[in-house]
């Protein structure tokens, strides 16, 4: 029970550390050496019991448990990931019993089939689990007699049994693949009913063995993925209520029951007719596994017409195990044809990412009765593959120009299809069509026909003097494939000329996998044009820092399409920095900050990254806090004091930031009154806020965080962020304490710092910064620098005078 408590635990850890994309990466590489770990440890514990003697191998395993509890100490120093004390508030709510949490999970149960089978699922083991183990370790004991062959047997058969998990991971996913998941869930408690009936039968070490060996490899291998899956079909918000109750209460419910069975068999009967009470239970598992086999189209199909089934939840692997077998299929595909608009596109992008058979026919079928926005979104499903009907079809729908995108879509379908079933679409019937777009794709598919042919046409096209004529070349060169076309195509994206068609040009590129696009895109992302920002965000790789901190800044922009691509081109990136993107919060935009809320909500951030913005914005506001009381050394004048009053507001704004994050963290809602109750007008709600604060929080984050709230002294607050921080104030030095105000990010410092050494005479002491300030972008920062120039320029000529 321990070391299961100690694994429990260790990836609860690893979860808090690692988010969802790096866990991709790393688990895989934990567990192995994990495996790997304990293939070593089982077979050198007879050695090292040889070696060290028997007495002293619990010294040994004190002695590695010690070095672990180091390791872990360090982590926890280094890595902190608890932002939310354990301590609980003196009027907090004692824990509900056994029956409130029934009657919490009853509405769940009543609603859901599949909740009812998740229940069982998890109940009936966990009564069998204990007998089995209970009837395995009375036969190894009773075939061994002394601890050292105990140790012997227990280190060759761990280690074996480890090896055999190993080598049966490799090919777990051809089971579900082949029979689905319902079946592969029928192999566990089919084989402990073999189990129990071997016991019953041979009371034996083999059987025990056999017991044991196959009921574990069954358990990782195959019943715990599938189940977690299963589990998966399940929507997050209810999960969260689900699992606690599953993991909680139903498996000690089951633990309790199958422990007491055996307490009480030791009095009447030996451990080999357990299996006659366990077998029935097993045999109930089996029946609710054929249960959920028999229901599974129906429990699915019910999911899905409740919008319960969370489809984004799921790998595509694991998508393949749920919805596999003909019986549900046909259902799906039933219900694609009985569906219109967004829900016969939803019900189409699942088939696809199940790879049904003749999805192309049903796709073909389906658009007749669709109208054109429902059929712009069918048509862009079909495969190369659809055939010879898909291009008549897409021939009449691109002929009947009801509509032009969907005549450009229809195009676009039939440029994809295999060239035996494309060769009989007549292109030359639209390569003089008045629409630049329609004309271009046309073009694409006569020059995939006969490349040489269409090389120089669509070179014309690029040379043209008409603009409409140069975005048709510019398309059809993009959907062409060729590099040969590229250098043109940069050429062109410089030219004045060409600035309307510039998102055709970068869409084209893109087509070309141009290598240094980013570079190519990057100075259209600040274009005056709404259109031309738009498509260079949407050709942007995000594969370093720099780029992200650019479409975050994006995120700000006042286009709506633009605001709502630039956190999905973020959340999609394949380089992510999460505490790059905390650390944003600090901009001083409210849209901005709104959207990367928003964003960190679905990537799901970590307490570690959350702890470090915490601390590294705590340290911000002692640092505005050292600059606002360093600025008193100063003449008191206008300039001054409005400083003064924008570096406390900032100071503020960091323990604001600080708190929304933490209140997005925090599951429970209380983070949320808790940060309405500190920014309250009222005192007494202040107080219990920061009471409730202190109970709810990391210790060492709340003692840095409440000097800079409530404290009387403002040098006093000063006083203990010195002890914690280094800080830059009047003490070290006019010009460095002046330099670090003139390099703020915001420029609202920066302005209202120029105005301080305007009226102050105090410029001399940051010349050269204030020289590159009179080539700002900022109007304000420019003109104000300038001004000191000229000023001290006026001076110096009055001096030589």
């Amino acid at each position: 029970q321990y070391e299961a408590l100690l694994g429990l635990l260790f990836w609860n850890l690893a979860n808090d550390l690692f988010n969802t994309r790096q866990s991709k990466r790393l688990f895989p590489l934990i567990t192995a050496g994990g495996v790997i770990g304990s293939i070593i440890g089982s077979f050198g514990t007879p050695f090292l019991a040889k070696a060290i003697t028997l007495d002293n191998l619990l010294f040994f395993y004190l002695g590695t448990t010690l070095v672990g509890a180091v390791v872990v100490r360090r982590i926890g120093k280094g890595y902190p990931t608890l932002l939310f004390s354990d301590k609980k508030g003196k009027k907090s709510k004692t824990r509900r019993n056994l029956i409130g949490e029934f009657k919490n999970i009853l509405p769940l149960i009543k609603e859901s089939s599949l909740i009812k089978i998740l229940i069982l699922l998890t109940f009936l083991p966990n009564i069998i689990i204990p007998i089995l183990n209970y009837q395995f370790n009375y036969a190894v004991n009773a075939q061994y007699a002394t601890e050292s062959g105990l140790i012997q047997f227990f280190g060759y058969f761990r280690g074996s049994l480890n090896i055999v998990s190993l080598i049966i991971l490799l090919f777990v996913g051809r089971i579900y693949g082949r029979w689905g998941l319902p079946v592969a869930l029928m192999f566990h408690p089919a084989n402990y009913v073999l189990a129990f009936l071997a016991f019953l039968f041979r009371f034996d070490i083999f059987s025990a063995m056999y017991a044991r060996m196959s009921t574990m490899v069954l358990r990782v291998t195959i019943n715990n993925p599938a189940r977690n899956i299963l589990m998966g079909l399940i929507p997050e918000s209810l999960r969260a209520v689900l699992r606690p109750f599953l993991r909680g209460t139903v498996v000690r419910v089951g633990l309790l029951l199958g422990s007491g069975m055996i307490l009480i068999s030791e009095k009447f009967f030996h451990p080999r007719y357990l299996s006659l009470i366990a077998i029935p239970f097993a045999a109930a598992w089996l029946a609710s596994v054929l249960s959920l086999k028999k229901e599974y189209s129906k429990i699915l199909l019910d999911l899905v017409s409740k919008d319960m089934f969370d489809l984004k939840a799921l790998e595509e692997t694991d998508l393949e195990h749920v919805v596999s077998g003909k019986e549900i299929t046909s259902r799906l595909v039933q219900a694609f044809h009985e569906s219109f608009g967004n829900r016969s596109l939803w019900y189409a992008r699942l088939l696809k990412a199940l790879k049904i058979k003749d999805l192309d026919q049903h796709l073909l079928t389906a658009i007749d009765h669709q109208d054109n926005r429902t059929r712009i979104g069918l048509v862009e499903l079909l495969s190369p593959k659809s055939g010879r009907k898909a291009a008549s079809l897409l021939m009449d729908l691109a002929k009947s120009e009801q509509n032009q995108d969907l005549t450009v879509t229809a195009l676009q379908a039939i440029n994809r299809l295999d060239p035996e079933f494309s060769e009989m679409f007549d292109y030359e019937y639209f390569t003089h069509h008045h629409h630049p777009e329609i004309r271009a794709h046309a073009l694409i598919g006569l020059y995939r026909r006969a490349p040489e042919k269409y090389h120089p046409t669509i070179q014309s096209y690029l040379r043209s003097d008409a603009l409409k004529d140069r975005q048709t070349g510019v398309i059809a060169a993009g959907g062409s494939g060729d590099k040969l076309f590229t250098d043109r195509l940069k050429e062109m994206l410089v030219t004045q000329e060409n600035e309307p068609i510039v998102p055709d040009l970068l869409n084209a590129l893109y087509a070309l996998k141009e290598a240094k696009l980013n570079d190519l895109a990057h100075p259209y992302l600040s274009h005056q044009t709404k259109r031309i920002r738009l498509a260079a965000l949407s050709v942007l790789e995000i594969d370093n820092d720099e780029l992200l901190r650019t479409v975050i800044l994006m995120m700000g922009d006042s286009s709506e399409d633009i605001f709502q691509m630039a956190p999905k081109k973020i959340e999609t990136a394949p380089y992510q920095n999460t505490q790059l993107l905390v650390e944003s919060l600090t901009i001083p935009n409210s849209r901005i900050r709104k959207a990367i809320f928003n964003l960190l909500e679905s990537l799901n951030i970590k307490d570690l990254d959350v702890f470090r913005f915490a601390q590294n914005q705590i340290k911000g506001s002692y640092q505005y806090l050292s600059d606002a009381l360093s600025l008193e050394t100063f003449p008191e004048n206008d300039s001054r004091n409005l400083l003064v009053d924008h570096l406390n507001q900032k100071k503020l704004q960091r323990i604001e930031n600080i708190l929304h994050v933490l209140a997005l963290q925090d599951t429970s809602g209380q983070m949320k009154i808790i940060y309405r109750g500190i920014f309250s007008s009222d005192s007494r709600k202040r107080a219990n806020a920061m009471e409730a604060l202190e109970n709810m929080t990391d210790k060492q984050l709340f003692k840095e965080m409440i000097p800079l709230m409530e404290s009387s002294s403002p040098q006093e607050s000063l006083n203990i962020g010195r002890k914690r921080f280094q800080l830059i104030g009047s003490d070290s030095g006019e010009k460095v304490f002046i330099s670090q105000l003139l390099s703020a990010k915001d420029w609202v410092t920066v302005a209202l710092t120029l105005d301080l050494l305007q009226n102050t005479g105090s410029a001399q002491i940051a010349n050269n910064m204030i020289l590159e300030f009179t080539t700002s972008e900022n109007e304000y920062i420019r003109r104000t620098a300038q001004k000191i120039i000229d000023q001290q320029s006026d001076i110096g000529e009055q001096h030589d005078g």
